[in-house]
């Protein structure tokens, strides 16, 4: 486990497995309401591992988990996040396992965090590759001008967790973060900049983010390779905590594997 200090003074907590003679490192990243431990994270580290894949995964300065792995108990934290945050918080994760091994990088998103890869991949040292996995191909999706003019009029928006039942609210600093910058966080643009191969696997039943966007973001980039899963949801048909292996967990874990030592 290591802890690195963020640009904004705050934890930034992870894990780096390595196994013996690794072929390359892949980087997760969690989305919006995900962490380091959710779900199919240790899991998938293990998973890749076996196949000689060194795996850092990490919880994002703002991911509104604090000293307990298991628990959002920094909602204040989480309120105050950003699009800015997430790329400065995954530049310094990807500087410290970059110092720690010399090797081949992937990124890896779920989510939101596959959007964050793309938007992030020009600051990574030795890229090959990005995976993404259900991700958004537009921060702004759903912000349309009524929910605005609202979330500004409130000063937050009030986000629920099914899972623990707890009101995370963001404050209107994520929206500020985008409307001074839209042109640095589209997704889309960022993809047609990519230079290294991009795989792109979505759910065909994805609750969260509708399958079409995977479709948006693989046709920016001429290197690309997109798989829709049937019968998938969002998170693969896993749930958190992880107490089966779906078929279609296994099936997205598999050819993410096999793309990465193609190009690694």
């Amino acid at each position: 486990m290591f802890s690195l200090i963020s640009d904004e003074g705050l934890p930034i907590r992870g894990d780096l497995e390595v196994p013996q003679h690794p072929r390359a490192l892949v980087v997760l990243v969690h989305g919006f309401k995900g962490f380091k431990d959710w779900a199919f994270f240790p899991w998938l580290a293990e998973f890749l591992g076996k196949d000689r894949f060194a795996v850092c995964r990490f919880n994002m300065s703002r991911s509104g988990i604090g000293e307990n792995p298991e628990e959002f108990d920094r909602l204040d934290l989480f309120a105050d996040d950003t699009y800015s945050v997430q790329l400065a918080d995954l530049r310094t994760v990807v500087r410290y396992v970059h110092d720690h091994l010399q090797l081949p990088i992937f990124l890896l998103g779920h989510s939101r965090g596959g959007g964050v890869s793309l938007l992030g991949a020009g600051n990574v040292p030795l890229l090959r590759g990005i995976v993404t996995w259900s991700a958004i191909s537009r921060v702004d999706r759903g912000w349309d001008a009524a929910m605005k003019a609202k979330w500004r009029r409130e000063g937050g928006f009030d986000v629920l967790n099914s899972r623990t039942g707890q009101n995370m609210r963001l404050t209107t600093r994520v929206l500020d973060d985008y409307e001074q910058q839209p042109e640095r966080f589209d997704i889309l643009a960022s993809t047609r900049r990519l230079d290294v191969p991009l795989l792109v696997i979505h759910g065909a039943r994805d609750e969260s983010v509708p399958v079409e966007q995977s479709a948006e973001i693989a046709a920016q980039h001429v290197d690309c390779a997109r798989l829709v899963i049937a019968n998938a949801s969002h998170s693969y048909n896993a749930i958190h905590p992880l107490i089966h292996i779906p078929k279609e967990l296994t099936l997205a874990a598999t050819v993410t594997s096999r793309f990465i030592a193609a190009y690694a």
